[in-house]
């Protein structure tokens, strides 16, 4: 049972060319599919590694890169077929790279920086906008991108203030 948490993690990223080729080809609906399904994934590979004691440093490491992945590459693809607002992909494009960034920085500190509240909340929000906009709800899920790019931003603050802390 340690494996299935890997191998949800590598379907994951597996799907994301086709999501990305579907995106462009304005095949919302298919596109919609294989990005839930996606969704449904990380899910469940976070739940089965700690309910079943497979947390591994593989999972640990490839989970959150898998995440950040499917999240860039599915938002900067709405951004190119005009489906979504570019200033709210650059925020939450830029976030993610700073919490990389300075997870990677922590980590070789010693300092452990895990996902809180806000980060959860922003996924949350960024799996609704892109449900909305690939369903043809255009303008609630541009809403819910701006709101998901603001919340992003505020949890990437968060971040950088826990590894302030961290750092005492």
């Amino acid at each position: 049972m340690k494996r299935v948490p890997n191998v949800l993690t590598g379907f994951r990223v597996a799907l994301i060319p086709l999501i990305v080729f579907l995106i462009i080809k304005r095949i919302y609906i298919a596109s919609l599919f294989f990005f839930l399904l996606s969704a449904l994934t990380d899910y469940l590979d976070g739940y089965i590694a700690r309910k079943y004691n497979g947390v591994t440093g593989v999972g640990m490491l490839l989970d959150p890169i898998a995440d950040k992945i499917l999240t860039t590459s599915v938002l900067i693809s709405l951004s190119y077929v005009n489906l979504c607002d570019p200033i709210s992909v650059i925020l939450i494009v830029a976030r993610e790279q700073a919490v990389t960034g300075l997870r990677a920085v922590a980590a070789s500190k010693g300092v452990i920086i895990p996902a809180d509240r806000s980060g959860k909340i922003k996924t949350f929000l960024i799996v609704l906008s892109v449900t909305l906009l690939l369903s043809g709800f255009s303008l609630a899920g541009e809403v819910f991108m701006v709101i998901s790019a603001l919340v992003a931003v505020i949890s990437g603050l968060n971040y950088f203030l826990k590894f302030k802390r961290g750092l005492r």
